[in-house]
């Protein structure tokens, strides 16, 4: 199965602007295709004076200011997602910078909607890094160190994040009516479908030996958080995720997540994040 069938219901529209990246005749398709999309973020047409004239609840602008910090966040990852065996690897290593300046720009991005719209973001007053993030970074080192399969669970949690927060994005969009902020969203749904197709298509191929995925599969079901939730405080990474996956449109949601991954070698019945929220939300 390839990523762009793996894809499905994930493709958004076409950006407009025109594609750019530097593919090299031995790439694999799969590849050419990520990295001839890789650019800046298209932000042209966005009407940034008009995004006043339409006030947004509370609650959309919470989720919407933690959307913004997850994505602002990335800038910490280097440390941790540029191990030894990713930057060996030519594909992966490529991904990975174009990913961190794109997820970096999304991050900006927000903010700069966030400030028209009278919510600006305020400077962390101890800086990006908490001490969760040293504890992946160390954690990474080591387990990239020992285990020579260690990127095919990078790339099936990356899967999962990425696909998680294209149908939160999708969410926020439907219970909203702002037509400048779902317009910056749909933009950003389509980088973080490319950035998906990416993670897919690797996990699949590394995942292909079932003693790689048994080994993948429990460290997953013992250790996974949603996207954002281990540098948020517990009660509004919680509070997000009811606000965008509960309700009958939420778990729908939710348990599309949990059918795409599960076409990843050995998650067939993986329901990462709907036991997350089992716990965390719905009790």
């Amino acid at each position: 199965m390839s990523a762009s069938q793996v894809v499905g219901d994930l493709e958004p529209r076409k950006a407009s602007i025109a594609p750019g990246g530097a593919a090299l005749p031995h790439d694999p398709p799969q590849f050419r295709r990520f990295i001839e999309g890789s650019r800046p973020m298209d932000l042209e047409g966005i009407d940034w004076d008009a995004i006043p004239d339409h006030p947004l609840g509370d609650d959309v602008l919470r989720v919407l200011t933690y959307m913004q910090d997850v994505e602002s966040h990335t800038v910490v990852f280097p440390r941790t997602i540029f191990s030894r065996r990713a930057v060996d690897d030519e594909q992966i290593g490529t991904f990975l910078v174009c990913w961190l300046y794109e997820e970096g720009m999304h991050g900006r991005a927000l903010a700069k909607f966030l400030d028209r719209a009278g919510c600006p973001v305020k400077p962390r007053p101890r800086g990006r890094t908490t001490p969760m993030d040293h504890v992946n970074r160390t954690v990474t080192t080591l387990m990239s160190a020992v285990w020579k399969d260690f990127l095919a669970m990078h790339m099936a949690w990356g899967a999962v994040h990425e696909c998680t927060t294209i149908h939160a994005y999708r969410r926020l969009v439907q219970q909203n009516d702002h037509p400048v902020l779902n317009e910056l969203l749909e933009r950003i749904i389509y980088d973080e479908s490319r950035h998906f197709a990416f993670y897919m298509w690797q996990a699949q191929e590394r995942l292909a030996r079932p003693g790689v995925a048994r080994i993948v599969r429990a460290i997953m079901n013992a250790l996974y958080v949603p996207v954002g939730a281990s540098h948020q405080p517990d009660a509004l990474a919680r509070w997000v995720s009811g606000f965008l996956f509960d309700g009958e449109e939420g778990r729908a949601a939710a348990l599309r997540v949990d059918r795409t991954i599960a076409k990843l070698p050995g998650f067939a019945d993986a329901t990462l994040l709907g036991k997350w929220l089992a716990r965390k939300v719905y009790n």
